[in-house]
């Protein structure tokens, strides 16, 4: 399994769990959703996971549409050693690219604050299922976290009848540290303090 890097305090079990799924990689296509409120350590645990493993990391700003598209373009031209990036005209364009890569590369691929992207390209989700779909008929192995903050909109990406729903084989919540390891992590006896 892959070791968890010296630099993450505790979060023992939220790395096993990011761990197994990417020990996964290269053997089916696989969802995965990462969320919690914010400032619970999911971005710097994706991040790390996506070193770690030599994935792809983009994460998401508040954006427009097509700023976010240029954004996005010029991170998957990074991470592939591409000297100019492709300018997609569409999401659909910049997803179908993205699986291509992945599935040819065994990269896992990691979008952070993904409600960002979600709210300024609202058929993302459904786009990302017809792709899923297809890598499963193709067999191709593509491995993709989804992560983001906002609850309402990462709740809702599994949930009834959403284009994402019954696709995902992890779904992580990083939840706050309990007063233990927040008292460790601020080096404090203080255990109210700690609770707070």
């Amino acid at each position: 399994m892959l070791a968890k890097p010296d630099h993450i305090f505790a979060r023992d079990l939220e790395w096993q769990a990011l761990a197994r799924f990417a020990a996964r990689i290269g053997r089916t296509p696989q969802l995965g959703v990462v969320r919690g409120r914010r400032r619970q350590g999911k971005t710097f645990l994706t991040e790390a996971l996506a070193h770690e493993t030599g994935g792809f990391y983009f994460g998401a700003t508040e954006a427009t549409a097509a700023e976010s598209l240029s954004m996005f373009s010029a991170a998957l031209a990074e991470h592939v050693g591409e000297p100019n990036p492709v300018r997609f005209a569409t999401w659909d364009e910049a997803i179908r690219r993205l699986f291509a890569i992945s599935a040819e590369r065994r990269d896992l691929i990691v979008i952070d604050e993904f409600p960002y992207l979600s709210n300024v390209a609202p058929a993302l989700p459904s786009i990302l299922q017809r792709e899923i779909d297809r890598a499963v008929s193709r067999e191709a192995p593509v491995s993709l976290l989804l992560c983001g903050s906002a609850r309402s909109v990462m709740g809702r990406l599994l949930a009834g009848n959403a284009p994402l729903r019954g696709r995902a084989s992890m779904e992580l919540v990083a939840r706050p540290f309990d007063y233990r390891a927040a008292a460790e992590y601020w080096r404090t006896e203080d255990r109210r303090l700690a609770v707070q």
